[in-house]
């Protein structure tokens, strides 16, 4: 059995999101007007038309236009403004 297949299983019977546990970063829009990125690894960049986070290994970029950084604390921050994408590289 592999680690990870192990530490997936102790997620389910502690019933805890799997991207608590994985590592995994979590991004809910709702609409085109706002973004919450769960899990993430710090901010990396934040202009008006972009907001980029780590997610680990890779980033999450959130594209748009007016976007604010409103919220953000070491587990999750939240973007809102006109949102036209979400790009991972």
């Amino acid at each position: 059995m592999r680690i990870r297949d192990s530490v997936a299983d102790l997620a389910e019977t502690l019933d805890l999101p799997g991207e608590a546990v994985s590592g995994a970063v979590k991004v809910t829009l709702t609409g085109r007007r706002r973004a919450v990125v769960e899990y993430h690894r710090g901010l990396l960049g934040y202009t008006s038309e972009s907001v980029e986070v780590s997610a680990g290994a890779e980033r999450v970029r959130i594209l748009g236009g007016g976007l604010l950084l409103r919220a953000m604390d070491s587990r999750t921050l939240v973007v809102t403004g006109r949102i036209s994408g979400v790009e991972y590289a």
